[in-house]
Order: structure tokens, then C-alpha cells, then sequence
């Protein structure tokens, strides 16, 4: 069993090329092979997700060539 978002960052680590040139700096929505939009705004592309898909797993990321150590939080955890 695979796990959680590895779908998201696959599918991220594949478009992270295109999306450096054209939307450095920005958010991108991913859920499972689809970058669903990208977003100047992190809580706009949250909201996004949960009205398009609801409570369920999906990617919010900033664009950025030099990567961050990220945190996870997860409703559906209960964290």
C-alpha cells in the first residue's frame, strides 16, 4: 500500500518544470494524477480542494525551486 499523496507528488515532480516556468512562487491544487489549479493564495487553493473534492486527501503546494521542509496536517487523521 502506497502511501499518502505519493500519487500528488509524483504527479508534481512530473509538472514541476512547466510550473517553475510559469507559476513560480504560486500554489498548485493536486489530487491524484491531475493538477487540478494553480493559485497566488495557499487558502485558495485549500478552499478549492475542499469544495471540489470535501474531506478527502489532496495536494496544496508552493511552486519553488529550492524545496522547504513541509508539514502535513489532516482532518481526517484527527491531528
Amino acid at each position: 500500500m502506497g502511501m499518502v499523496l505519493d500519487a500528488e507528488i509524483k504527479t508534481y515532480e512530473g509538472h514541476k518544470e512547466h510550473l517553475l516556468g510559469t507559476a513560480e512562487g504560486k500554489f498548485v491544487l493536486i489530487r491524484n494524477q491531475e493538477v487540478v489549479g494553480v493559485y497566488d493564495a495557499k487558502m485558495d487553493a485549500i478552499a478549492e480542494g475542499y469544495r471540489r473534492f470535501g474531506n478527502v486527501p489532496f495536494l496544496v503546494k508552493q511552486v519553488l525551486r529550492i524545496e522547504t521542509p513541509q508539514n502535513f496536517v489532516s482532518s481526517i487523521l484527527g491531528i
